[in-house]
């Protein structure tokens, strides 16, 4: 029995877990020994939310800050203004799946499906897609083949404050953000789903954040500017 599981883990990791952390690793290695000048990358996932999303391009908007967001098709259909929005004021758009599905078990045909309709939901909404990065940073082989044959970029981040937990303030998240960044970091927030409140503490704390880091030298960009 213990051999199962044992072959069973192997699978696992060799066909999801192993690639999506090393993906990510290298990405970040790469991001680092560019020693690039103070920039920061904003990039949220799991919206559009609601009012949260639009709270937070207005503090955006104050900074005159682009950024990069990775939206949920069905949120997407669910507020096709903001965006709308988005695209008006400067952001980049990309996609984050349907519905938020790990990809950890997924075979080929979900996998293939969830990209393409993410695509074809964002460009009815007159966006064209370029870049990707997988619900809860988990991809699979399938994935890395699709993302080539859509023509995708594949993006993950470098810096994450867990502002998705209910166990975070907006005090903490800013806390972490600032101990973490380093110049070329991709930073990960998120502007939809999280704990009950999590994305209006995350605006907050941005609130506090963007100021500090502004004062510190950093500027912001969209991730396809230098990517």
């Amino acid at each position: 029995m213990w051999i199962l599981a044992a072959a069973a883990l192997l699978i696992v990791l060799c066909y999801s877990v192993v690639p999506s952390f090393a993906l990510r690793y290298l990405q970040t290695a790469k991001r680092k020994k560019a020693g690039r000048e103070k920039v920061l990358y904003l990039t949220f996932d799991d919206g559009p939310g609601g009012k949260d999303t639009e709270d937070l391009l207005d503090l955006l908007k104050e900074y005159g800050i682009k950024a990069s967001f990775f939206t949920v098709a069905a949120f997407a259909k669910q507020y096709p203004e903001l965006i709308v929005r988005m695209k008006e004021e400067g952001h980049l758009i990309g996609i984050h799946s349907v519905h938020h599905n790990n990809a950890l078990f997924r075979g080929n045909k979900f996998t293939y499906s969830d990209m393409a309709e993410s695509m074809f939901t964002l460009k009815k909404l007159g966006c064209d897609v370029a870049y990707y990065r997988p619900p809860w940073g988990h991809l699979n082989l399938f994935t890395i083949g699709w993302i080539k044959r859509l023509n995708l970029h594949l993006l993950f981040w470098d810096v994450m404050a867990r502002d998705w937990s209910d166990k975070e303030t907006p005090d903490t998240i800013c806390s972490k953000l600032m101990h973490r960044v380093f110049p070329g970091a991709v930073i990960c927030l998120h502007d939809g789903r999280g704990a009950a409140g999590a994305p209006a503490r995350t605006v907050e704390a941005l609130k506090m954040t963007i100021p500090m880091l502004m004062e510190k030298g950093y500027r912001f960009k969209r991730v396809d500017e230098d990517e």
